[in-house]
């Protein structure tokens, strides 16, 4: 699987990479917290949801923002995504407001972002789901963020569903989980990962065809 570019990379992720196997590979490589914790309870809004890209973080607060301009450094981030970079959002303390929502989905899908990641709720979930753009968030929530919320920090690092966050890493999320690649480990992780996906087809289509499941993980060490 040879990758044209970065963005190609990301595509070909969303498409055949799992969270799962992403996991499997960093425990392998030594790098044994890099999967968000599923106690965080952060799902996607829709099960087909997936995306891949590079982090830029917003870092929210309890505050009391004023009417004139209360997404400030929100609008900020979201005029500078760029093609292949996901969205994290988090808290210093836990909000009832929704973080994120659908106008701020649509800014992001416009600029090439691959999706949302929210530790925290989101609103306007049934337009979200209906534009299918990737958010994963704890829960929804129609509370909005002014005079309550608001983005006091961005591209900062972050604790997200217990994993730290660092502007630029290549963030996976799909229906089993989000994964967090270090940086120094992405280009091995990423090789592996291909490799992976490979070995899993060739094992899926000799398991359908009634091989022991034994002889199966004695051959290919892979289940």
């Amino acid at each position: 699987m040879a990758f044209k570019n970065e963005i190609d990379m990301f595509l070909s992720m969303e498409k055949y990479f799992y969270a799962g196997a992403l996991s499997d590979i960093l425990d392998e490589m030594g790098y044994r917290k890099c999967a968000v914790s599923p106690k965080a309870m952060i799902r996607p809004l829709f099960p087909q949801a997936v995306c891949a890209g590079r982090a830029r973080t917003l870092l929210n607060a309890p505050a009391r923002t004023g009417r004139e301009n209360p997404y400030g450094l929100a609008l900020e981030l979201m005029d500078s995504l760029k093609p292949g970079e996901v969205a994290v959002a988090t808290s210093t303390k836990p909000l009832e407001t929704g973080i994120m929502g659908e106008l701020s989905a649509t800014a992001m899908k416009s600029r090439g972002g691959r999706g949302c990641l929210v530790d925290g709720y989101t609103r306007d979930a049934r337009k979200i789901i209906r534009m299918k753009f990737p958010v994963f968030a704890k829960g929804v929530s129609p509370i909005d963020t002014t005079d309550r919320a608001a983005v006091v920090d961005y591209d900062c690092p972050v604790v997200f569903g217990g994993r730290r966050i660092i502007p630029g890493q290549i963030v996976f999320a799909d229906l089993d989980g989000i994964i967090v690649i270090p940086r120094e480990a992405e280009k091995e992780a990423i090789q592996r990962a291909v490799e992976r996906v490979r070995k899993e087809t060739q094992v899926r289509k000799v398991l359908r065809e009634g091989r022991k499941a034994g002889d199966v993980w004695k051959k290919y060490r892979v289940f």
